[in-house]
């Protein structure tokens, strides 16, 4: 068994990476799932990607039906059972857990070619009948006193920091920084994420239409280059304009 923390790591090293944990079939979307509870856990699941729910986990996870209400956290497991996926069902792994219209997953062979690695795409619950949620080993007195004060070393320290307030919208500029700066929802218009191109600030171009975050995403904001904040993790090429976000935590 793991912690929350080394979970959250793992589903960022599995992005772009080909699993095939049988080796059999190429890269399954069960392939991704299977290592993940293996790693975790240390439980080896069977059956399709539908069966997942049927696992003995031991007492260390607790499956969920998927309600109206409900909203998955980072770390859950993903299982569709209905519609196009009630032969053999779908599989992937919570990267946000978003709000009650959408999450973003973390997945293989959504398109059933089973040649690309895992990656991200917002789902809208269509076929999602449950959810798998781990359970962690604590994280241990000084891991928790890491989580909550953050060394002065993984921030970027300047005048822009003071001006994150919660309740406010993102601030126009802060430097990058190894941890994040704050988290933050997205206000009541949504928002359409950019890549951003270019080597250097002088050419830097930011072009909308990555993907859509529905009002109330949660988000972490790790860098802001001219009122784009980088989002999810220190070296990820996403952007949010900043006033589409309303900070809710600072670290």
């Amino acid at each position: 068994m793991k912690t929350y923390s080394e979970a959250r790591a793992r589903l960022r090293w599995y992005q772009g990476r080909y699993i095939d944990f049988d080796g059999w079939y190429g890269y399954q979307c069960a392939d991704l799932a299977v290592d993940y509870i293996y790693w975790l856990l240390e439980i080896r699941m069977w059956g399709n990607a539908k069966d997942a729910i049927n696992n003995d986990f031991k007492n260390m996870a607790t499956v969920y039906e998927n309600t109206p209400s409900f909203v998955p956290q980072i770390g859950d497991v993903a299982v569709f059972t209905k519609g196009i996926y009630k032969q053999y069902g779908h599989i992937g792994l919570v990267f946000n857990g978003g709000n009650t219209n959408q999450f973003l997953i973390l997945e293989q062979n959504y398109d059933g070619n089973a040649n690309t690695p895992a990656k991200l795409r917002w789902d809208n619950y269509y076929g999602c009948t449950h959810f798998i949620r781990p359970k962690y080993k604590s994280e241990g007195l000084m891991n928790k006193i890491t989580n909550k004060v953050k060394p002065p070393a993984q921030k970027a320290v300047g005048k822009s920091a003071s001006k994150i307030t919660v309740g406010s919208k993102a601030p126009y500029k802060l430097k990058w920084s190894k941890g994040a700066y704050f988290n933050a929802k997205i206000d009541g218009l949504g928002a359409t994420s950019a890549t951003r191109y270019g080597d250097n600030r002088t050419n830097y171009r930011f072009d909308v239409g990555q993907a859509v975050y529905a009002p109330g995403t949660l988000i972490y904001v790790f860098e802001i280059i001219d009122g784009w904040c980088r989002i999810y993790w220190n070296n990820h090429n996403e952007w949010i304009w900043h006033e589409r976000l309303i900070v809710k935590e600072v670290f």
